[in-house]
């Protein structure tokens, strides 16, 4: 069999077979067989001359270079490619005909059909396995189409702003998400309290965010937190280049199912259930640092903590101008002008008298003899009292206050000097040694402040004739008996 014997029954079996699978009409039949023979006959050399002038404008750059290669017997396998390229461009110009719709590929290749082996000086050229094909769509790029990689710009699916009435436990079941990952995603373990409008992220997946800290390394987080280093410097959202360096103050988040909250303050919460039942409740916020915490409304009570700035507390109850408050595992009372916090809140808290007594306002510096009064005395004023004992006596501070002075005292010799609320002074003198505290610190009722003794300082007018303290009290300045205050 002849190459264009060969290519004539292949022709035949594929317009068959888009007969079987299309029927247009029958003048349209006759019109593409008639095409397809004319080309064929052309190709063969048994119809000289020139193809029929629908042949010569539908197919005129192929019939051309054919034509060009039909002479040359050197060349008609190159002959043979440009057959293949006329195939294909009748099947185009088919589905072109019926409105331009693209042949999708199926998913089952189409079956091969068997043809007879053409032979063309002594070489098999196999026949054409027809499969799938598509026709590229007007105006379609000639690339192909390569699917890009989806990118996680951030760890976070999005943001929530918190509305009345709802809680931690229904937001995470609302967003898919663990309970623990909603609370550190957010740092809500801190302890601060939960507002109307506040906005919370939402993380894609279990996990906690982390700021990168100067000298930690993608090895130490990942021993720190239990997990692969590959873990943290896959995870998209995180950015971490082929170096796997690390930006200090940088967020990372860490992919992870084990995740613990702080025993204390889940205990102080009321555990999981009680975490997921928190939602907004009235709170205000610290205004200066080192706002003192107490145990009770009053500056008698003793402190528990000092806040800083900025925290956010729960309120709980008021009584005469001071708020209970919550801060995590934190729970005392503050002064409500120490916090910013709206009139109307305030006004809607219960009053609470649940707090403990405060302990005495006054009590005697150290324990002894009373051996010098307040008032004239050897020609002159004695402004404070004498109290003597052994060497080395305690001595206390007789009311909570903040130490103004400590050290060598002018005629003291070794002494403290304690400021307190409402302009009141106390000074303890002839100390034996040096001070237990320094200027600056904050003392409670009752707490040691140094021991009893003799020195006094002759340059600044001071004497003592035995050990004991000198105590003297002043208000705004000015001397008054100690006796109107100690119990």
């Amino acid at each position: 069999m002849s190459l264009t014997d060969g290519w004539t029954s292949f022709v035949s079996t594929v317009m068959v077979g888009r007969r079987q699978r299309s029927r247009p009409g029958r003048a349209v039949r006759k019109r593409r067989a008639a095409l397809a023979r004319a080309a064929l006959a052309h190709i063969r050399g048994d119809a000289p001359g020139e193809l029929p002038t629908a042949a010569r404008e539908s197919l005129p750059t192929v019939l051309r270079v054919v034509a060009a290669l039909r002479a040359a017997p050197a060349a008609r396998l190159c002959a043979h490619a440009c057959v293949v390229a006329l195939i294909l461009t009748v099947l185009g110009a088919e589905v072109s005909g019926r409105g331009g719709a693209a042949i999708v590929a199926r998913s089952a290749p189409v079956t091969e059909r068997a043809t007879p082996l053409a032979t063309h000086d002594g070489v098999v050229l196999a026949p054409l396995a027809v499969g799938p094909i598509r026709i590229r769509q007007a105006g379609e790029p000639l690339t192909p189409l390569i699917q890009q990689p989806v990118t996680v710009p951030s760890a976070f699916q999005t943001v929530h702003q918190l509305a009345e009435g709802e809680t931690l436990g229904a937001l995470a079941a609302r967003y898919g998400v663990r309970l623990e990952a909603l609370v550190l995603a957010n740092r809500l373990e801190q302890g601060d309290a939960l507002v109307v409008g506040q906005v919370l992220r939402i993380p894609r997946v279990s996990g906690q965010p982390h700021v990168v800290a100067a000298g930690e390394t993608l090895a130490s987080l990942a021993e720190r937190f239990g997990v692969s280093p590959a873990v943290i410097a896959t995870f998209p959202a995180n950015h971490v280049g082929p170096d796997a360096a690390l930006t200090p103050g940088v967020e990372l988040f860490i992919p992870r199912e084990q995740l613990s909250l702080p025993a204390d303050w889940l205990r102080a919460v009321g555990g999981l259930t009680g975490l997921a039942a928190r939602g907004p409740e009235p709170a205000a916020v610290v205004r200066a640092a080192e706002t003192n915490l107490r145990v009770g409304p009053s500056t008698e009570h003793p402190r528990v903590a000092q806040l800083a700035a900025g925290r956010r507390v729960a309120l709980r109850a008021r009584h005469d101008g001071w708020l209970l408050v919550e801060l995590g595992t934190l729970r005392g009372w503050v002064r409500a002008d120490l916090l910013a916090v709206a009139a109307e809140q305030v006004a809607a808290l219960p009053l609470s008298n649940d707090f403990p007594p405060p302990p005495p306002r006054w009590v005697w510096p150290t324990r002894g003899t009373l051996t010098s009064g307040f008032g004239p005395r050897w020609g002159s004023f004695h402004n404070g009292i004498d109290i003597a004992n052994r060497a080395w006596t305690p001595i206390v501070a007789a009311r909570a206050g903040r130490v103004r002075e400590a050290g060598w005292c002018r005629g003291y010799g070794y002494c403290v000097r304690l400021g307190h609320a409402g302009g009141v002074e106390t000074i303890y003198g002839h100390l034996i040694a040096r001070p237990l505290v320094s200027v600056g610190d904050e003392v409670a009722v009752g707490e040691l402040i140094g021991h009893m003794g003799s020195t006094y300082d002759r340059a600044g007018g001071g004497y003592s004739t035995g050990v004991h303290l000198h105590f003297t009290v002043l208000v705004n300045g000015r001397a008054v008996n100690p006796l109107r205050f100690l119990p």
